[in-house]
């Protein structure tokens, strides 16, 4: 005892009156633990991502031809971004192929399409197959969005190929090596353009469903950039940004021909980058939402729809 004013060792007090060492404790306890409660994750569950996912198919699906052909075409212009980086990038890092310096602003391109909102192929590839996947939307439907999209986006990759060819945009320096990039392209031989473009659309896959999982702006962009980047280091093909490539050494080039092209170069590259993204990335994430058996989650979407109506049907579409 000390005059009373001394505290029994084994009585509680107020933390305020606490020692360090004593909130510490003598046993290794966590200062400042709570002890009741849960930690809160900074991270979306896989089934949040999922929902996510859908949500954007369900947009995508429900979309007019029209809207989609105009969006399309827009994202196909903005890969023209992609090449002339690519090119003006390669000749002043004086390199003999497009590499670490002359891919830096390879993923400009397709950071507008994304961030803006345009319509792109090789995402297409996950999110409307997705929701085909847990037959929600039809087959039909998908297909359709798929050839408006393509078409857009090709016409956007002509158009602006034939300007840049036609045009005095690129230096003589530059245009030397826009030749030379685009030959390499197109004298690929068939399987090793698609079993690139298997990687390419595998990875543009992963970049859409990594973008659902990132809560802000600068997070997404960060994704994008990386993601994007490493196919362009890789040489590996993605139909749009590559097509355009193809499509330059056609107008600047009399013994390129255009439609030889597409059999030769568009074809591999477009049938890689689709079995890319649904096999590698569609199909697995959907296998993997399969194991969760999580059926509140599609309570908004209505029943699933019977064979007929799944491969048939043209759900939601406004023409």
């Amino acid at each position: 005892m000390n005059d009373g004013l001394s505290t029994s060792r084994h009585e509680k007090r107020a933390p305020e009156d606490m020692t360090m060492e004593e909130k510490g404790g003598e046993e290794g306890q966590v200062s400042h633990a709570p002890e009741e409660g849960a930690a809160v994750s900074d991270y979306f569950a896989f089934t949040e991502i999922f929902k996510r996912v859908l949500s954007t198919a369900d947009h995508e699906l429900e979309a007019s031809n029209l809207y989609l052909f105009w969006s399309a075409l827009g994202a196909g212009g903005a890969l023209g971004l992609t090449f002339l980086a690519r090119v003006i990038f390669t000749e002043s890092a004086g390199e003999m192929e497009p590499g670490i310096v002359g891919n830096i602003l390879y993923p400009i391109g397709f950071l507008i399409i994304v961030l803006g909102r345009y319509q792109l192929f090789t995402e297409n590839t996950l999110t409307p197959v997705v929701l085909v996947l847990t037959r929600l939307a039809s087959l039909a439907n998908l297909l359709r969005l798929w050839v408006v999209v393509f078409v857009g986006n090709m016409v956007g990759a002509i158009l602006v190929a034939a300007a840049i060819a036609y045009s005095n945009v690129l230096t003589p320096e530059r245009t030397l090596k826009a030749m030379e990039m685009s030959h390499h392209a197109v004298e690929t031989p068939w399987l090793e353009i698609f079993y690139r473009g298997i990687i390419a659309g595998s990875i543009v896959a992963a970049m859409v469903w990594l973008v659902h999982a990132v809560r802000d702006s600068i997070g997404r962009a960060m994704v994008i950039y990386v993601l994007m980047y490493f196919i362009g280091v890789g040489s590996f093909f993605h139909v749009i940004t590559s097509s355009i490539e193809a499509f330059y050494a056609a107008f600047s080039d009399p013994e390129v021909s255009f439609w030889a092209l597409w059999p030769n170069f568009v074809a591999p590259v477009l049938l890689g980058n689709t079995i890319g993204g649904i096999v590698f990335v569609a199909v697995l994430n959907y296998a993997q939402f399969a194991e969760h058996k999580d059926g509140k989650m599609l309570e908004r979407y209505g029943d699933k729809l019977g064979v007929r109506a799944w491969l048939f049907g043209n759900g939601k579409v406004h023409d």
